[in-house]
């Protein structure tokens, strides 16, 4: 199948490292924002679960020829590209990235697509619409794209129900759900295969793996971790009747593998977010646990050159405002990135990609993303 994707915006390396993913398929860019996949597989319900999209049109049409643009939608539009017969409810919605394309009048253009429309027999009904053609102004590619809408609300609704601050246990410093959302979908490859995250706080990612019904095993060192989480997870059951697919363990992370071996567990990735400070590079101690984790953690059963793995990692906050992935050889702070290349590499994982993510103005996070070698 072939698709024009939106990103929301927030994150645009992360918007096309998650859309590979959920596609199955390489993309091809338009600016910072829009992206066609073009996939053998159907990767309509995959796209339900993403942290960073917005819009999805199939099928769509584009052009940067603004000459014959009104012409080409008009064909588009009599070729009944929009798979439906008339006689049916529609509404043309539009939107604009980085202020739009110069000279095109988003709700002009709306507005001649929606006579188009009428004058086809179609009932024009902007509250609740049988269907929806999007038109999308995009400044930052010069391009105007258009297509059939296949989702009205973004996957992200009701996300700010589940923040850190609404749950019954949270400390101030959380991963919130987009993150933890795109993080497990950047691991996860088959769900019903286990994921692990060994050092699982308060967790956030346990609970975005529910709303997922991905299996997912929590393990911390701290009891008031284990239990919070636990409670986090009743939480969350009672209010969305969630999957029991989820399981918290008290123990270390430095023992993942005996840990699950003695629980009878087999994974097929791993997520964590360490609970290291804004200085915590500083100390050896904490290189060693990055270490240890993952030296660990790839013998463990289940593990293999098909397995993923992300974390989380604390970078300079000078570093707030980059949403590309990280190349070459560049300072985050107290270590570079081939520091963090080394250290994988020598634990048995090889790192795909590199995303800087501010959190506030005194924090900003690396994900690593990273696979078994």
């Amino acid at each position: 199948m072939q698709a024009l994707l939106v990103g929301s915006g927030w994150h645009p390396s992360l918007f096309r490292a998650e859309m590979e993913v959920l596609c199955k398929t390489r993309i091809f860019r338009f600016g910072t924002r829009v992206i066609l996949a073009d996939s053998d597989y159907d990767f309509s319900k995959a796209l339900n679960r993403s942290a960073t999209l917005d819009e999805f049109l199939m099928p769509y049409g584009l052009t940067s020829d603004f000459s014959t643009l009104e012409d080409m939608i008009k064909g588009w539009i009599k070729d009944d590209h929009l798979l439906i017969s008339p006689n049916k409810s529609i509404a043309v919605r539009w939107m604009r990235i980085e202020g739009g394309v110069k000279g095109i009048n988003g709700k002009k253009l709306a507005m001649f697509c929606g006579e188009i429309l009428k004058n086809l027999g179609w009932d024009i009904n902007l509250e609740n619409p049988d269907v929806e053609l999007m038109i999308v102004l995009d400044g930052v590619s010069e391009h105007v794209f258009w297509g059939k809408r296949m989702i009205s609300e973004s996957p992200r609704d009701g996300w700010p129900l589940r923040v850190a601050t609404e749950r019954p246990f949270f400390k101030p410093i959380s991963l919130d759900p987009r993150l933890a959302r795109v993080a497990l979908n950047l691991v996860i490859n088959d769900n019903k295969k286990i994921i692990c995250d060994p050092m699982c706080g308060t967790g956030g990612l346990l609970l975005e793996a529910a709303i997922l019904n991905q299996p997912i095993i929590g393990i911390d060192l701290d009891l008031e971790m284990v239990l919070g989480s636990k409670s986090n997870l009743d939480w969350l059951n009672e209010r969305q009747k969630t999957s029991n697919l989820q399981k918290v363990i008290h123990g270390n992370a430095v023992d993942i593998k005996e840990i699950l071996e003695e629980n009878k567990i087999k994974i097929g990735g791993l997520v964590f977010d360490p609970p290291y400070g804004k200085n915590a590079w500083k100390s050896e101690e904490t290189r060693d646990l990055l270490s240890n984790v993952l030296k660990n953690s790839r013998k463990a059963e289940g593990i293999n050159n098909n397995s993923f793995l992300v974390c989380f990692l604390p970078i300079s906050p000078s570093l707030h405002g980059i949403n590309e992935s990280i190349t070459g050889n560049q300072s985050l702070g107290t270590f570079s990135s081939e520091d963090i290349k080394l250290t994988f590499i020598q634990n048995g994982w090889e790192i795909i990609s590199m995303h800087a993510i501010p959190i506030h103005g005194s924090l900003a996070r690396m994900l690593v993303y990273a696979r078994a070698n």
